[in-house]
């Protein structure tokens, strides 16, 4: 093995030079060879080797002192190996300290190699990194440019002008479409939040602030509000603002992005329906009253000059019938006549009360229906019930025709169509109003006409008449499952009556 070779060869060494010592005179440095061969020994096979060399070495000289053949006295001889001594240490400590120099100075070198290609395999990685996000980049700025190109012609396209509002730092980015809307050059900077709130029309600004603080504070679901706004230039615009807000993990709002649409143009059209309604309500609620005066007059004209007239043709009858006793067949003809005269005067006068009956206003809402109730009963020999309860003893006069009005037509309907059994009328008061319900067993109808044939001018003229009195209607109604009419008028200064 090498190492037992180097170690055997080292001992040889140290033999031959102690052989040499012992056969060369004193006064010779011969022991000064041991430093080499020692130094050799520290290299080959480290510091505890060379030590052992050392120390055999260092024995061996002070051995050659006294075998050595005479020569220079014993003293300066002991002086000479003294050095030798010395410096044979002083060799293998300093030979030993470069070593370990050696050997740091080898591991640094190894350290810095293993660094190095460390670094270059990072920096390769690092490139190959930057490679992939340099592409990824790249890639995704294309979607974003591809999405924001999309997002641009959707606002162009809706005609919104999109705002990002940073809530921590209070800056505002607005798009140019909502610059432009709000009458702002695509050169100016973005206003602050503040001076936007500022602009809001006095009669809007504390609902919209109000509601915006709800909803950033989570109290309030979605933050979609319509509210004036003053532009740049002075003038004033309608927008529906939409916005959607972010939360941070405290649940304080950090962002918001929202959206404005100018909806002026549909605000001005809501104005002209809204008059044009309320133009339409005041024109039917005119020609229902017109309708009802009209009903009047021809109610009175029936009953004060036809009826009149009619029993007048009666009584003449009657008296030619008793003028020809002794003709048989002339007074029979006679008779007749007089009857139909007499029966023609009550149907005038029955069609005169329904035209206007006079009861509702001598007697009142209560005694109009009920009498409308036992006529209905009389002529077509159906099951009617009738139940009133808490009626005012007093209704004005509008209020007591609408719900007459409503009960007269139900009970017409139920007569022609419904194909009804048995009938229920109710007349009902609540704290705030009067109510009447009509409910029969018949056939029904559907209410929606694609199902069926439209429910007919008859339940319109009904609902308009309700809601001119600012009242609700509302009917109940399937096929073979009988209709159900509900009509209620307020009454906030009717005192109830008690029940029946």
């Amino acid at each position: 093995m090498p190492t037992l070779v180097a170690s055997f060869l080292l001992y040889t060494a140290v033999g031959g030079v102690f052989l040499l010592d012992w056969l060369t005179p004193r006064g010779f440095s011969v022991s000064i060879i041991y430093m080499p061969v020692c130094l050799a020994g520290l290299w080959l096979r480290g510091w505890r080797f060379a030590c052992i060399l050392g120390v055999l070495s260092s024995g061996l000289t002070m051995a050659g002192l006294f075998l050595s053949p005479s020569g220079v006295p014993v003293t300066w001889s002991a002086v000479d190996r003294g050095i030798s001594f010395v410096a044979l240490w002083s060799a293998l400590w300093g030979g030993r300290i470069f070593a370990q120099r050696t050997v740091e100075l080898e591991r640094a070198k190894e350290g810095l190699q293993h660094e190095i290609l460390q670094r270059r395999q990072a920096a390769e990685a690092l490139r190959t990194v930057n490679d992939q996000l340099e592409s990824h980049i790249a890639q995704r700025t294309g979607q974003l440019q591809t999405a924001l190109d999309r997002w641009e012609l959707v606002t162009q396209a809706t005609h919104d002008g999109v705002y990002d509002w940073d809530l921590m730092t209070r800056q505002v980015v607005c798009s140019p479409h909502w610059k432009t809307m709000h009458g702002f050059s695509q050169q100016s900077d973005q206003e602050p939040p503040g001076q936007k709130a500022k602009r809001i029309h006095p009669d809007d600004r504390d609902r919209v602030l109000k509601h915006l603080d709800e909803y950033l504070a989570r109290r309030r679901q979605g933050f979609r509000e319509e509210y004036r706004i003053q532009r740049s230039d002075g003038s004033w615009m309608w927008v529906l603002d939409r916005g959607m807000a972010i939360w941070n993990e405290t649940g304080q709002a950090v962002r918001m992005v929202g959206s404005e649409k100018d909806i002026t143009e549909r605000k001005q059209a809501e104005a002209l329906l809204r008059q044009h309604e309320a133009q339409l309500k005041e024109l039917t609620a005119k020609l229902l009253t017109a309708q009802e005066c009209e009903r009047q007059r021809l109610a009175r004209e029936l009953h004060d000059d036809f009826t009149q007239r009619l029993a007048l043709l009666a009584v003449d009858i009657g008296s030619l019938e008793r003028s020809f006793p002794s003709d048989p067949s002339l007074r029979d003809h006679l008779h007749r006549l007089r009857q139909a005269a007499g029966q023609l005067a009550t149907d005038i006068h029955n069609f005169a009360y329904q035209l206007h009956p006079s009861l509702l206003e001598h007697l009142g809402l209560e005694a109009a229906i009920r009498d409308q109730v036992d006529e209905f009963r009389r002529r077509t020999r159906l099951a009617v019930q009738y139940v009133r309860r808490n009626i005012p003893r007093s209704l004005p006069i509008d209020a007591a025709t609408c719900l007459f009005r409503v009960t007269q037509e139900c009970l017409q309907n139920i007569h022609k169509h419904a194909e009804a059994s048995e009938v229920l009328v109710r007349l009902l008061s609540t704290p705030k109003g009067v109510g009447v319900c009509i409910r029969d067993n018949g056939k029904g109808f559907a209410l929606d006409p694609t199902e069926g044939p439209s429910p007919g001018l008859g339940l319109l003229s009904m609902e308009e008449r309700v809601q001119l009195m600012t009242g609700t209607f509302r009917i109940r109604t399937q096929p073979g499952k009988g209709t159900e009419v509900h009509a209620w008028v307020p009454l906030p200064d009717s005192i109830p009556d008690g029940a029946s």
